[in-house]
């Protein structure tokens, strides 16, 4: 006779992989679908059925989407632009980091405060006054005010991952490097940078999960077709007289590229970035 209790696990381990199975077929099935509509026409998609796998393999979505629409353009820009507001970010906050939780001054709780405004402030409710002041400076339409807005945005939650990390750092290290002669920036980029390796990657995805699919101050602060975004590009597939759906998955597939591949091969780290950032906000 069996045991009642390893009945009773073994029923709840069934019924937990169960609810894990259907976890993950919800969240791939949204992937699968994307990519599995963007093989076929937009008459297809409008008309037909966009469940299951395609008749034909229809490339003319993706021929429209490199060449007509030049998206490996506005894919070229998205990369630029994340990457030079991570390297922006990066640097600004570790260093910000580093001064509010290892040194002395008079306004460390002031500079302390005004990040953690950073990070309570919405985006979206600064628009207007960042629109204005970006005018006043003659950046708009240049991709410059995108990377020092996103950077401002992203300052307040990487300073409070790094700063995390740097408390736990002794003054032992410091010390024995100062005794020997070492400067404060060389301390910084030769001994503490360094050692935050782990940090820097987590605040480097979660400041790519917030700059590649950025819509909003793009939209408002460019307007030069040359120098605009993914999001913005895919604008584009919808007007008055319809939407080309086939066209507009195939950019989607493009443009979810970078973030899917990125997830397969940093996963620990991007769920670390994510949870960070909630936990802040």
């Amino acid at each position: 006779m069996r045991n009642p209790n390893e009945m009773q696990n073994k029923l709840a381990r069934r019924v937990t992989t169960a609810i894990l199975g259907l976890l993950v077929l919800t969240t791939l099935y949204p992937i699968y679908w994307l990519v599995v509509n963007s093989f076929r026409r937009t008459e297809q998609i409008v008309t037909g059925d966009t469940f299951g796998l395609p008749k034909e393999l229809f490339l003319g979505n993706y021929y429209d989407a490199i060449v007509n629409r030049n998206v490996l353009h506005y894919f070229k820009n998205s990369v630029i632009y994340t990457l030079l507001t991570i390297l922006l970010t990066v640097v600004v906050s570790t260093m910000l980091a580093y001064a509010l939780t290892r040194m002395r001054w008079k306004y460390k709780n002031v500079g302390m405060s005004i990040a953690m405004l950073g990070i309570l402030l919405p985006s979206q409710i600064v628009v207007i006054p960042i629109f204005i002041i970006m005018r006043k400076i003659h950046l708009v339409d240049n991709p410059l005010s995108i990377i020092l807005v996103i950077t401002a945005f992203n300052i307040g939650v990487s300073t409070m991952i790094a700063s995390g990390f740097l408390k736990g750092i002794p003054y032992e290290m410091e010390e024995a490097a100062v005794m020997d002669g070492c400067g404060i920036f060389r301390l910084f980029f030769t001994i503490i940078l360094p050692l935050m390796k782990s940090p820097i990657a987590a605040m480097s995805i979660y400041i790519f999960l917030n700059s590649w699919n950025e819509f909003i101050y793009s939209l408002v602060l460019l307007n030069s077709d040359a120098k605009k975004t993914l999001p913005l590009m895919l604008l584009g597939y919808s007007t008055r007289s319809g939407s080309d759906f086939g066209g507009l998955f195939a950019s989607m597939v493009i443009t979810s590229f970078i973030p899917i591949v990125l997830y397969l091969f940093f996963s620990r780290q991007v769920e670390n970035a994510i949870s960070a950032g909630s936990v802040l906000k």
